[in-house]
């Protein structure tokens, strides 16, 4: 368990990585409490409500009250349900209602959630999300401070709290849909990020460290166990041109990390996050590198992608350069900062404020 633990690990710390398409981002699995019509029910409604959040990047959706007019019937938006047992990550052991031991998997109408979403006037949170790396520290009473997955990188990595303190937390960004890396904690982690400046939360030493990895953002987080079993700690972010710092406390293990997570997430998300809205604003896109017909669909089919953009026609062509006409919700900046974020486009005029509502990049091959 701990060595395909640790294969995962490796897997997310690539030094050099791009923000990421998110994919299942309409469906989830829900522990319920047997098969009959109302666990049915409930289960259709937690998984609404997970998925929602997931979409909108805000943990507090399902509360909203513009939200309550459009799920009286859950149902109605649903694709297909089936009945799968819980994967390890959701056994009883783990899950706090520790009788269950299957759930139901429901997939939605994304047609039919968008529209939801549009009519609601929530929040969107694009499938082509910012990557975040994220460090996290512990001081531990017997062996100080130190590192979570710092041990787990070593070969003869044993550290099993380590394990199960990642698998939990991974389980909690998934639940939100937000892409993370961890440090490789190497020699250039150790010399640039001591643990001793980490704890403190140095924002200058975390931005230093956190710049060979090429991520959108990165996450700090520290926590201890008071005598009495309570939880403390804080954490400290940076993305999106913002930082910011806060504390929390929990009673226990139990919601820890899912409390915390959704803290952090809930603010970091409001960056690239957008209301849609019924006007869109028509912006030109105008894109360099454009040597044949399949390259330009390759441009376009990627464009379409992009949910902040709702339409797309071409405006002119001359040589290798195209100009799209683009109806985006988000905006200028939220365009600029997806497409970037795609993998696909090179902004021209990185650094350069325009007054006109153009951009230009190059197409990436």
């Amino acid at each position: 368990m701990l060595r395909r633990l640790l294969v995962l690990v490796l897997f997310f710390i690539s030094p050099y990585c791009a923000a990421e398409e998110v994919n299942d981002l309409y469906s989830a699995l829900v522990p319920i409490t047997d098969q009959g019509s109302s666990a049915r029910e409930q289960g259709v409604l937690d998984a609404l409500q997970n998925v929602l959040i997931k979409l909108t990047g805000n943990s507090q959706t399902f509360q909203s009250a513009r939200l309550a007019p459009f799920i009286s019937d859950a149902n109605g938006y649903v694709d297909a349900l089936s009945f799968e047992d819980l994967p390890l990550s959701l056994s009883p052991k783990d899950n706090p209602l520790d009788s269950l031991s299957f759930g139901l998997r429901v997939k939605f109408s994304r047609s039919a959630i968008d529209l939801l979403i549009r009519q609601a006037q929530l929040p969107v949170l694009p499938s082509n999300r910012p990557t975040f790396l994220v460090w996290i520290v512990r001081d531990d009473p017997v062996v100080g401070r130190g590192f979570i997955g710092e041990d787990l990188v070593s070969e003869n990595a044993t550290n099993s709290v380590d394990a199960a303190f990642l698998a939990r937390f991974d389980r909690a960004m998934q639940s939100r849909g937000i892409p993370y890396i961890l440090p490789t904690f190497d020699l250039e982690d150790q010399l640039a990020l001591p643990v001793e400046q980490a704890w403190n939360l140095v924002a200058d030493d975390l931005v230093s460290a956190s710049q060979r990895y090429q991520v959108d953002g990165w996450i700090a987080l520290r926590f201890y166990r008071t005598s009495t079993g309570e939880v403390r700690g804080s954490w400290l972010y940076q993305a999106g041109g913002r930082r910011r710092l806060n504390d929390f406390r929990s009673e226990g293990d139990d919601m820890f990390l899912a409390t915390t997570v959704d803290n952090i997430v809930d603010r970091l998300t409001r960056s690239f996050s957008y209301i849609p809205r019924a006007d869109t604003n028509e912006l030109l896109l105008e894109i360099y590198n454009i040597d044949s017909y399949s390259t330009y669909q390759s441009v376009l089919k990627q464009l379409k992608k992009l949910e902040v953009i709702d339409s797309v026609d071409l405006f002119s062509a001359r040589g290798n350069q195209i100009t799209m006409s683009v109806g985006a919700e988000g905006g200028l900046e939220l365009l600029s900062n997806a497409l970037v974020r795609s993998g696909r486009f090179s902004d021209r005029n990185v650094g350069i404020e325009t007054e006109n509502q153009q951009l230009t990049f190059d197409w990436i091959k």
